[in-house]
């Protein structure tokens, strides 16, 4: 389909009775000026960091690190005092400098000058460097990296409680990345390339990013080196050292015989195979799914990953993700964030969603595909009942609230409520092939870069030719969600629906336009399903139905986040129903709350009666096929009370 005739059809449908006209909203900017590190204008805006030569000791059962930093960075104004983060535990034992970018080695009067103090070291360089100039520093530092910050403390040491294994592991977002190596914590500042050299005792692997391109002996020990060459955020950056095995595959891209090495770091320990064989094997055809739907994966010429860790989860470490086990959503989800937080990285941590809710609706778009809807649908309900305990707060997070990690990352906003938006987003655009081109044009866009909620809307209507301000002021600026009362009557073939709706959070969002759908369900076992657009708090809607109707249920495909109550109005001048009218065979009666209905008569015009019954089933289908087209009167009798109603027989089509 069109794009063009796919936008006609969606305005057809979101216009419901001639006087339904749909508003857009204005643009909404949220307030302040965003989240920045605090050293950042001073100091973090003078230099581009190009790349990190990390060399560490490492063990497996605690926290204590040594060796050094070699950062290669690039003046971007005049510099003469470099300032990196790193927590004041570590001891910085010297901190040397050169010009010779390629060159390895540092003159002894190379050194520099420095004061670390505020979890910050304040190197003063030889001379002022100025915009564009190059040149490396090598930081020597060690000491006890732990602190005790449990799930966001930047590196950790445990024992798996399932296995018995030792396990050392870093886990840098949003801020903890000074807790183990001196680091600008810049989100627009990706780092161009890393080689990481992982020093540890011989029985251990220290996994890390990109390729493991050098196994070097040294003594008891041995050196693991690591290459990435692909741009990555600082937080990214990692490490985990156990007794692992080492169980890789490759995973096929697409059906044109492209592939990626699938490498994971497993406990030595037959028992993880036994255990999760199935859910690491799985993580093939969710790269092959990704890349068809999304983009090839973007790391595929170095691999991607998995390093196992007690932590309770797991996190997205470009192309080797540190993961607690391998359940399925788990694993959907932090290689969904291979595309979605790495590969693309939120703009400022405000937009987490951009992170962790396009992730989230992967984990349901890897259920629709890989386990069937059912699957998907109880995925999709489960994070449904989760947002709907938010009945505050949006899905942006205020400014400040960025440093505040509980609600940065809020399962029921950034997660599950950040994975329903796009699920909107699909339903609004009621077109599969346009949802994944909106991804593919975002992920193609900003690809190795940053993006903001507002990038990412722009993107949707560049795409889609609608206009989403509304749903964005209201659905991701705004607070809360709507709660829908759906009120519903019959007179004959006409149905009218009136939508009332109110927010769980009035004072900030007191509406959330949204087009929504009623399954029309009749007593003939057919149904009608119907798509309006709520416009304001009161809407009524008036529409044809061929039968009587037996209910009307609300979102029967749970698009949408919301609460809902579906009412059926009685009218006050007679305790009954019925319908259709006019009918062609059957007409269908009913009482509430009676199992019979005391009469039931029908008489022409002419007073000569052509149906009667007493103590008639409830509700009551009449077949009036053989009557002769024309007006008749139908006359009602319960608990003492007559009511009649004129009715039209009609011949069929």
């Amino acid at each position: 389909m069109s794009r063009i005739l796919t936008t006609l059809l969606l305005l057809a449908l979101f216009i419901a009775a001639e006087s339904q006209v749909y508003h857009s909203c204005p643009a909404y900017l949220p307030s302040g000026g965003g989240y920045e590190n605090p050293l950042f204008e001073q100091w973090l805006s003078a230099y581009d960091v190009k790349h990190y030569h990390l060399t560490l000791e490492v063990s497996n059962t605690d926290t204590h690190i040594g060796g050094s930093a070699e950062l290669v960075v690039e003046a971007t104004r005049e510099l003469d005092t470099l300032v990196l983060e790193l927590q004041d535990s570590l001891d910085v034992t010297d901190i040397m400098f050169t010009d010779e970018i390629g060159s390895m080695t540092y003159p002894a009067e190379n050194e520099l000058e420095f004061e670390h103090h505020g979890d910050a070291i304040y190197i003063e360089l030889d001379r002022t460097r100025h915009q564009g100039e190059l040149f490396r520093v090598k930081i020597n530092y060690e000491g006890d990296a732990g602190r005790d910050r449990g799930f966001f403390a930047g590196i950790n040491s445990k024992q798996d409680s399932d296995y018995g294994f030792d396990v050392t592991y870093t886990l840098s977002e949003p801020h903890n990345a000074r807790d183990w190596f001196p680091v600008k914590q810049v989100l627009q500042d990706k780092i161009d390339s890393v080689t990481f050299s992982l020093i540890c005792d011989k029985e251990l692997l220290a996994g890390s990013n990109g390729l493991l391109v050098e196994v070097e002996e040294a003594g008891s020990d041995h050196i693991l080196t690591w290459k990435t060459h692909y741009p990555m955020v600082y937080y990214l950056l990692s490490f985990a050292v156990a007794d692992y095995m080492d169980y890789s595959f490759y995973a096929p891209l697409s059906d044109e015989g492209d592939s990626v090495l699938v490498q994971n770091y497993i406990y030595d320990t037959d028992d993880v195979l036994t255990d999760w064989k199935e859910g690491i094997d799985e993580t093939g055809p969710l790269i092959t799914l990704f890349s068809q739907l999304l983009t090839d994966y973007p790391f595929a010429d170095e691999k991607y990953g998995h390093c196992m860790a007690p932590m309770g989860g797991g996190m997205e470490h470009q192309t080797m993700t540190t993961i607690q086990d391998f359940r399925f959503f788990l694993v959907a989800h932090e290689l969904a964030h291979q595309w979605f937080g790495d590969h693309i990285t939120c703009g400022n941590w405000q937009d987490i969603w951009i992170n962790e809710g396009f992730a989230s609706y992967m984990e349901y778009v890897a259920a629709e595909h890989l386990r069937g809807q059912e699957a998907a649908d109880e995925w999709m309900e489960d994070a449904i009942s989760i947002a709907l305990g938010e009945k505050e707060g949006s899905v942006y997070v205020p400014e400040e609230e960025v440093e505040n990690e509980s609600r940065l990352f809020s399962y029921g906003l950034s997660y599950k409520k950040g994975a329903i938006l796009l699920h909107m987003i699909r339903f609004m655009l009621d077109d599969d092939d346009l949802f994944f081109g909106v991804l593919r044009t975002y992920l193609y866009r900003y690809q190795n870069g940053l993006a903001t909620g507002a990038d990412f809307q722009a993107i949707l209507e560049e795409v889609s030719e609608m206009d989403f301000s509304c749903f964005f002021e209201q659905w991701y600026y705004g607070e809360g969600y709507p709660i829908f009362q759906i009120f519903w009557e019959q007179a004959g073939d006409s149905l009218v629906i009136r939508s009332e709706q109110s927010g769980t959070a009035s004072d900030i969002t007191p509406l959330f336009q949204v087009p929504f759908e009623l399954d029309i369900m009749l007593s003939s076992g057919h149904r009608q399903r119907v798509r309006l657009m709520q416009q304001s708090n009161q809407d009524e809607f008036h529409m044809t139905v061929e039968g009587f109707v037996e209910r009307v249920v609300f979102d029967p495909d749970n698009h949408l986040l919301k609460t809902a109550t579906v009412i059926q109005k009685t009218p006050t001048d007679k305790p009954f129903r019925y319908g259709p009218n006019p009918v062609t065979s059957e007409l269908m009666i009913q009482f509430p709350n009676i199992s019979l209905i005391d009469a039931v008569r029908i008489t022409n015009l002419s007073g000569q009666e052509v149906y009667k019954a007493t103590g008639a089933e409830n509700p009551l289908t009449l077949n009036l096929s053989s009557l002769a087209d024309g007006p008749y009167l139908l006359e009602l009798t319960s608990a003492s009370e007559t009511y009649q109603e004129r009715i039209v027989k009609i011949s069929a089509n």
